[in-house]
């Protein structure tokens, strides 16, 4: 049985003006940096195998804390990456709400049916997430593996191992450096802990 630690990278700048970041970048804020560097304290104290991360900057900065806590090498894969937002990157919900409104009202309410100009289609992130996590599940057995992505492909990820639909994601939260933990046993997935933020005590979240 292969355990996975299913983690968020840290606070970003952009997160902070709440723009749309997918594939874009923004770096780690200093409390984004603490936040991966506490969650690094509390991956410590499981026996941590190996380290796959999305090769984004922001989860790339984010591992890097991880591996320097754990000793454990990072692995980077194109596969982890946030869904890709297309035009819609870089924007604050304002910008997309004016420019965009018919996309949005149904980004909002029907997720799944979305096509946002130019991005990714939430069917694509679920189809390219599964395959990378299978992928790693059948690489390795019996291993503590920790998996370092972005909030919307984790909320997909979970929901696909789950078999739910993809309408629900609004109905998943994902702080940031959030821990979850899923076991892979002979029968299926089992989430054993979704956005678990224990490790930032004294943060407060909405």
């Amino acid at each position: 049985m292969n355990r996975f630690f299913i983690v968020r990278h840290g606070e970003t700048f952009w997160n902070i003006d709440g723009r749309t970041q997918g594939h874009g970048d923004s770096k780690l804020t200093e409390n984004g940096i603490k936040q991966a560097q506490r969650l690094a304290k509390k991956l410590s104290e499981y026996d941590i195998d190996y380290i796959y991360s999305s090769d984004l900057g922001r989860t790339v900065q984010t591992s890097e804390l991880i591996s320097n806590t754990l000793n454990k090498k990072v692995e980077y894969k194109e596969n982890l990456r946030e869904i890709n937002f297309g035009e819609w990157e870089g924007l604050t919900i304002e910008e997309i709400k004016r420019d965009y409104s018919d996309v949005y009202t149904v980004w909002r309410n029907e997720p799944h049916n979305a096509l946002i100009p130019k991005a990714e289609n939430l069917y694509k992130l679920k189809e390219r997430l599964l395959a990378c996590i299978n992928e790693i599940n059948e690489k390795h057995e019996n291993s503590n593996i920790v998996l370092v992505s972005h909030g919307m492909s984790i909320k997909v990820l979970l929901l696909s191992l789950l078999e739910s639909e993809l309408s629900n994601i609004y109905r998943i939260k994902q702080h940031n450096t959030a821990l979850n933990i899923v076991e892979f046993r002979n029968y299926g997935p089992v989430i054993i802990k979704t956005n678990d933020t224990s490790h930032l005590e004294g943060e407060k979240y909405e």
